[in-house]
């Protein structure tokens, strides 16, 4: 499945991972004028960008039917516990 034509043309995209067994939060930047500084592992939502917090807690309340929907500017909520979240 090619979500190419839903990217922000910048590549500002981070792929955030919600561990629910650990409760932690994964942060991969991905593209090429992405801030690096912001990738790694956080040990909660609360402890990620303020914007990026309040980006994820808009996609949590997407649908997870497939195909998930892109909401222009904020990011896609790929699957239950996986989001792109755009940094425009």
């Amino acid at each position: 499945m090619s979500y190419g034509d839903d990217l922000p043309r910048d590549d500002n995209v981070y792929r955030v991972y919600l561990s629910p067994r650990t409760n932690t939060v994964e942060v991969l930047a991905i593209g090429i004028e992405v801030d690096s500084t912001i990738e790694g592992e956080y040990d909660s939502v609360d402890a990620l960008p303020l914007w990026m917090q309040e980006k994820v807690a808009l996609l949590m309340m997407t649908s997870l039917d497939k195909p998930t929907s892109t909401v222009e500017g904020v990011g896609r909520r790929i699957d239950a516990n996986v989001y792109w979240v755009f940094r425009a």
